[in-house]
């Protein structure tokens, strides 16, 4: 592995080691801003409440006020605790009630309370439906019914049934209909009923009478509601109806949509409305009708009037409503997708999302704009360059450059991007792109399993569209012998290179890879150089030079002092299987896994752990990181949005003189308020009274939580701060703190 070359450049590039190899001290962590941008178009109810439409989503809840302007999404950053939201009511006393994954919430909009619901591994269970009952709340859940107090110790959870008649043990129940003492339950398994005259006596299957999934062709339930003298169940199968008398009950399937899905059924004035994998329709006179639904681009799943409008859900597409001759979709529902693969910000701070079931997405004015292109089976990764084009690598169909609203294709006819090894030659033309880089005036581009042997494309970013002197690439003649290459990263000259199953590369090509000369490429791995992991995840380069290696089984970062890779140890609750590296102006990295996320302060040698339990963060499978240099903002991608923390300090400087401390005026308003300065080299900042007293010294890089250095919280008024770099340089200034 031995290359004088590289090994040069690593040391070149090589300002600072930490002095630390194994990093297990986790701080507590500290009240940040956290935002969350999700997609609202996965309806799964409708209710008009106090003249609003409220929509309950898998992103979150909706208020619309009208057809013809933008709502109000309430996340889990909102009180909500959680996205994923199934069901709300209005109970008896006009108190709102939203559930929802591993939440009840007792809602309105300044102060949600919620109510945890855990089973026994900790794991959030799913709340379906709800019904009132005075003092109480009946809740389905994904574990069967549960009864919850209202009025006792201001809410708790009273008792839990999962065991009905006949039925499989613990189903899930999707819908409740209560009706005076009777409680009906809609589950995966069938349908139950009992009384609730004596809730004891609910924990014996013995007590429930039930009509087992057989009755409806081995259906799950969606849906049961009271009409007429009847019950109507919404199954996997079918609609069905039930007519109960003292000495039998029939079970009839209705003449509509048979053995196709029905997702909900609604009671408006006098008129039962359904709504299935074919359409919707309204039951007149005991006989289904089916409506028109034109311009609606799939099936609705539910829906309901507002005012003049009837509106429905179209089935993971969005919200439309009746504009009187077509319906129309309603424009201000989110992300195009919550299935967030990456994002980017480019130098004018426009966003741009790529998604694993749709293409890509930019922000403008409040809307996301989405590009129609062929993406393969997925869109990956998306860069933005240095004049503001956005970069978006697909898993089969090459690189989409998207620059002013146009859409350009880049593949092995017009590139030298190739595709893969399977099925040839059909194979050729699939090409896959895992992670993209780039410096301002190159590209460098990964080729999944190239088949020529050259998996590192190479565009000349002023020269692009000319496929014989504008691109170029790094393969086996260079080094790489091994194909399988799923990120890469660029700095001041050198190229590491990641792979799944061989370790890393990294390889000098100089400032113009297109003059490389006779550079070749250093192979580190496991064997010779003990990298944690052959199975290499992410590779990237710290704002020092230092390269970081993320693994299957953890994190490792080059000493160019010993010429091989150290181990960095993460805390307790951190994933070792890491998704995604970022650095942030000051040095500190961010680590992203399959469980959460970590952040490294590279100057105190700690780790902050964030998850969605203790945390803004929208959940805790992260797909990237991605910061705005230009505001210090990091935005994650997961499966369930896009969660945004927002830097204290906004754009980190490197100038005494453009330091400032936030907020200013520092209000105090809990114990996890803090000031920060945006400071970006190590520094030492003193407090001080006006007198000339001194309050606190603290390291420039952390943040000041309005404490003396013995603890003591110290009082409103103006205190001076004294700032001073690690070469000796000064900078003063004033702080007013006000304490509440």
């Amino acid at each position: 592995m031995d290359n004088p070359k590289v090994h040069a450049r690593l040391q070149k590039l090589w300002f600072l080691i930490l002095p630390a190899v194994v990093f297990g001290f986790c701080r507590p962590v500290v009240a940040l801003e956290w935002g969350t941008w999700t997609s609202l178009r996965q309806a799964n109810r409708l209710a008009v409440i106090n003249d609003t439409l409220w929509v309950a989503s898998s992103g979150g809840l909706l208020a619309i006020p009208d057809f013809d302007q933008p709502g109000r999404a309430f996340t889990n950053v909102d009180g909500l605790g959680t996205t994923e939201i199934h069901e709300m009511i209005v109970d008896d006393s006009g108190r709102q009630w939203v559930a929802g994954k591993g939440r009840l919430v007792r809602f309105n909009q300044t102060a949600p309370k919620q109510f945890v619901f855990r089973d026994n591994n900790d794991d959030p269970i799913d709340l379906f439906a709800l019904a009132d009952d005075g003092d109480d709340l009946w809740v389905g859940t994904s574990i069967g019914l549960v009864l919850f107090s209202k009025a006792k110790d201001n809410g708790q959870i009273q008792d839990s049934y999962g065991r009905f008649g006949s039925l499989p043990d613990f189903p899930e129940v999707n819908d409740l209909l209560l009706i005076n003492d009777t409680i009906w339950l809609a589950t995966s398994a069938g349908l139950a009923v009992a009384t609730t005259v004596n809730p004891v006596q609910l924990k014996s299957r013995y007590n429930w009478t039930v009509f087992s999934s057989e009755l409806f062709n081995g259906g799950g339930l969606a849906r049961v509601v009271a009409f007429g003298a009847d019950l109507f169940v919404a199954a996997s199968t079918g609609l069905w109806r039930l007519t109960v008398s003292p000495t039998d009950t029939s079970v009839v399937r209705l003449n509509v949509g048979i053995g196709r899905p029905f997702t909900d059924l609604s009671i408006e004035n006098d008129s039962l409305f359904f709504y299935f994998a074919g359409g919707y329709g309204v039951i007149a006179d005991s006989t289904p009708v089916l409506l028109p639904t034109p311009g609606l681009p799939r099936a609705p799943s539910t829906g309901l009037m507002f005012g003049d409008r009837r509106w429905l859900a179209a089935d993971r597409v969005g919200l439309y409503y009746d504009n009187g001759t077509v319906f129309s979709e309603y424009a201000w529902t989110g992300l195009p997708s919550n299935q967030v693969a990456d994002l980017t910000v480019n130098a004018d701070g426009r966003i741009t999302a790529v998604f694993t079931d749709t293409t890509s997405a930019t922000l403008i004015d409040q809307l996301w704009t989405t590009y129609d292109f062929d993406n393969g089976s997925r869109t990956m990764v998306a860069i933005s360059d240095s004049t503001g084009a956005s970069w978006v690598g697909t898993f089969g169909t090459g690189l989409f450059r998207i620059e002013n609203g146009a859409v350009t294709n880049y593949d092995e006819q017009n590139s030298t991007l190739i595709g893969n090894t399977d099925d040839p030659p059909n194979g050729l033309r699939f090409v896959v792109i895992y992670d993209l880089a780039t410096d301002g005036r190159y590209l460098f581009v990964p080729c999944y399993r190239a088949a020529n042997g050259n998996p590192i494309a190479i565009a000349d970013l002023s020269n692009i569209d000319d496929p014989v002197n504008g691109w170029d690439a790094l393969g086996s003649t260079d080094g790489i012998d091994h194909t399988f290459v799923v990120s890469l990263d660029y700095r001041a000259g050198l190229v590491a290179v990641g792979n799944e199953f061989n370790g890393v590369y990294v390889c000098n090509v100089g400032v113009d890879p297109f003059d490389r000369g006779d550079n070749s490429c250093v192979h580190y791995t496991e064997d010779n150089s003990f990298l944690r992991s052959n199975n290499v995840r992410v590779v990237r380069f710290a704002p020092d030079g230092i390269l970081w290696v993320g693994t299957n089984v953890g994190l490792s970062r080059y000493d160019p002092g010993i010429e091989r890779f150290v181990d960095v140890d993460l805390p307790a609750g951190v994933d070792r299987d890491i998704t995604d590296l970022e650095f942030d102006g000051r040095g500190n990295l961010w680590i992203g896994t399959r469980s959460g996320l970590a952040r490294f302060d590279a100057t105190a040698g700690s780790f902050d752990v964030y998850v969605t339990s203790n945390s803004g963060l929208v959940n805790d499978k992260i797909n990237a990181l991605t910061l705005n240099q230009a505001t210090g903002d990091l935005y994650i991608a997961t499966d369930a949005g896009i969660s945004l923390l927002t830097s204290p300090v906004g754009e980190i400087v490197f100038d005494l003189e453009e330091v400032v401390a936030f907020p200013n005026p520092f209000v105090i308003r809990s114990p996890h308020d803090s000031l920060a300065f945006n400071w970006g080299r190590p520094g030492t900042v003193r407090i001080y009274t006006p007198a000339g007293e001194l309050v606190s010294e603290l390291d420039a890089n952390r943040g000041w939580f309005g404490r003396n250095d013995a603890g003591t919280a110290v009082a409103s008024g103006v205190f001076i701060y004294i700032l001073e770099d690690d070469r000796g340089g000064v900078q003063r200034g004033k702080i007013l703190l006000v304490r509440q």
